[in-house]
């Protein structure tokens, strides 16, 4: 029972949210409409589950940065920087959350995310340029075929998106348009493609029990 009942119940709520996408009908017996059950029934359990998963995944980084903290660990400055930063946006916002008319902790809280978080995110994505420039250095080197179009590509469409690149040539922007539009989206799609159908299949496999790492037993 302690694999059969889990089992079923993966089974049951899968498949209703499933058909509860692509039907209006009524649960046999029941007569209630399945999107119906889904809405009413399965979506409010979601967000119950997706809200106990947040709060021990806070616990869990709680947890781990204290036992930092307490054990002096390398960098544990950056832990202190973490709990603290959690304590006071959790507080603030749960203030703020309960005190709506509060216009002054609003605000203040709108000057702590547009002047310390934001520019931190930018300062974030801005240094991980660098790091993007060199893994494009080496992945860019012209070895083979594929490289070698890979590097014709890459250079085509800088020189396009950039000011000089027109100046340079009037055509190049147009096919550095017509490379984002034609070949590149034909390999998102296919990834695209390709993801879905592996979604589909994980999915699937969880629903008819045979993947079982969910319930810690692995699979069949």
């Amino acid at each position: 029972m302690r694999k059969e009942v889990p089992l079923l119940i993966t089974f049951v709520v899968a498949l209703i949210a499933m058909l509860s996408q692509v039907t209006t009908g009524n649960v046999p017996g029941l007569g209630v409409a399945i999107p119906d059950v889904f809405e009413r029934y399965i979506s409010p359990w979601m967000t119950v589950v997706s809200a106990f998963s947040l709060c021990l995944a806070s616990v869990n980084l709680i947890v781990v940065h204290s036992r930092n903290v307490s054990r002096k660990q390398p960098e544990w400055i950056y832990s202190v920087v973490l709990l603290g930063s959690l304590v006071i946006y959790g507080t603030w916002c749960t203030y703020i959350q309960l005190n709506p008319d509060d216009t002054a902790a609003s605000f203040g809280y709108s000057l702590i995310y547009n002047y310390i978080l934001s520019p931190l995110m930018t300062g974030q994505w801005a240094c991980l340029a660098f790091y993007v420039a060199s893994a494009s250095y080496r992945a860019f080197r012209a070895r083979n075929l594929e490289a070698t179009v890979l590097l014709g590509s890459a250079i085509l469409v800088m020189l396009g998106a950039t000011p000089v690149g027109g100046v340079i040539w009037s055509k190049f922007p147009v096919i550095q348009r017509w490379l984002i539009d034609i070949p590149n989206m034909t390999g998102q799609r296919a990834l695209l493609i390709g993801a879905a159908v592996g979604s589909f299949v994980a999915c699937l496999r969880t629903m008819l029990g045979i993947e079982r790492g969910h319930l810690g037993i692995g699979g069949s």
